[in-house]
């Protein structure tokens, strides 16, 4: 029996409106005029965005066959909605979307790649810092109440609901094998994080957040994100480039796949117009206060007998870059499924290359009441948040999300 994958598609892209092949449509709004010394001297709105089309794809899941389709229908049953008005009276962009060099990896994976078209030749319109997320539906909750009960633990009131859901294949979801991070933005179901975690701002990005972004049928409220950028420079997503990246997709242990993917980015009107080198005519405003690199790696084991001074945190190392926000607005919080907080902070690691941290502290050692956990590796969530440096309050700008396997001995008693 043939099984495919089908995907909604809903783009966005700040301050960028849909446009038609030919670069037209809906513009974003720009300083009125320029000074002498070609500085802006008044801004006529807020930084706003509206969408670039919604797609429905259909991808064989052997990978011999796909179609890519417009959909003008504001009813479809599940997909990325927002401003279904404004999406149904302009015309979406007809080629801003593609996908190819679809095919079946060896373990069952599939691997697609996702190319997304800018469609204005304005360097006024240059995108940084620009996600494509994806949305699968989820049944990984955090807290997970089973291995509460495991443990021998109470589970937590049904009145605390769950913090987040996430697509996990150990649960038989579909799953991005290689993300770049995790974010709540544009999830369903944000009443559950609403006032826990901050959507960025204190940075001009997106002017709305509220209500449902993403329907359909239990679809993650913590979702796996690409980047995308067309030049290493402050990760700009340039007028008139196409930007592919590989999404390496896990099925389902049942059914096809089914998702949404949103495109996020960021944008801030220019210092200067007009843009002739976006680099220097854009302010660091413009680009994401959140790290546009941040990875973990492990070069051995966790000992849980470790004392919580000694240096094993050093094993778990997180490269970590942002543009213009350092360390002492830096903030950092390690959970796990079963009980939470399990770890934090965030320190520089000694003798260590530049950029490189490990956690402060660390204590995974309640996962000996799991019948059978350990050794084994589980899967941790960095939260890390950044703080407005203009406000000594510690105002959250900022928060994005890290999943990673961490391996954990046996406890011996041994240290």
């Amino acid at each position: 029996m043939r099984t495919s994958l089908f995907l909604s598609i809903g783009c966005l892209l700040l301050a960028v409106g849909c446009a038609t092949a030919g670069g037209t449509g809906v513009a974003p709004v720009l300083p009125d005029s320029t000074s002498a010394t070609g500085e802006r001297t008044h801004a006529s709105s807020e930084p706003r965005f509206i969408g670039w089309g919604v797609y429905t794809l259909e991808i064989a899941r052997d990978g011999s066959r796909w179609d890519v389709v417009n959909d003008r229908s504001a009813s479809v049953s599940w997909g990325y909605h927002l401003n279904a008005v404004k999406l149904l009276e302009t015309s979406p962009c007809a080629n801003c979307l593609s996908l190819s060099n679809i095919h079946l990896l060896p373990n069952g994976d599939l691997s697609v790649d996702i190319s997304i078209k800018h469609p204005y030749d304005n360097p006024v319109y240059t995108g940084f810092d620009v996600r494509g997320i994806i949305m699968f539906p989820a049944s990984q909750y955090w807290p997970d109440n089973d291995l509460r009960v495991q443990a021998g633990f109470p589970p937590y009131n049904d009145g605390v609901k769950w913090l987040e859901r996430y697509s996990s294949s150990e649960k038989g979801d579909c799953e991005l094998m290689n993300p770049d991070g995790w974010t709540t933005i544009w999830a369903p179901d944000a009443k559950y994080n609403e006032g826990y975690y901050e959507p960025e701002e204190g940075f001009p990005i997106f002017e709305y957040y509220k209500g449902k972004f993403a329907s359909g049928d239990d679809l993650g409220t913590l979702n796996a994100f690409k980047r995308f950028y067309s030049s290493e420079n402050r990760h700009m997503f340039e007028v008139g480039e196409t930007v592919s990246r590989t999404y390496i997709i896990r099925p389902p242990a049942e059914g096809p796949i089914e998702a949404s993917y949103a495109v996020y980015a960021h944008w801030n009107e220019p210092l200067t117009i007009p843009v002739t080198d976006p680099a220097v005519d854009f302010g660091p405003e413009a680009n994401s206060p959140m790290p546009y690199e941040f990875t973990i790696t492990q070069d051995q084991p966790f000992d849980p007998d470790c004392p919580m001074d000694a240096p094993c945190n050093e094993h778990i190392i997180m490269t970590i870059k942002t543009w213009d926000i350092g360390p002492e607005e830096w903030n950092m919080q390690i959970h796990d499924l079963p009980f939470l907080q399990i770890g934090g902070g965030i320190d520089p690691i000694p003798d260590g290359e530049e950029d490189q941290y490990c956690p402060s502290y660390i204590d995974p050692g309640a996962y000996e009441a799991i019948p059978g956990a350990l050794p084994g590796e589980w899967p941790f969530i960095f939260i890390f948040r950044i703080s407005d440096p203009k406000d000594p309050s510690y105002h959250i700008i900022g928060t994005d999300f890290y999943i990673a396997d961490i391996a954990i001995e046996e406890p011996d008693g041994e240290w």
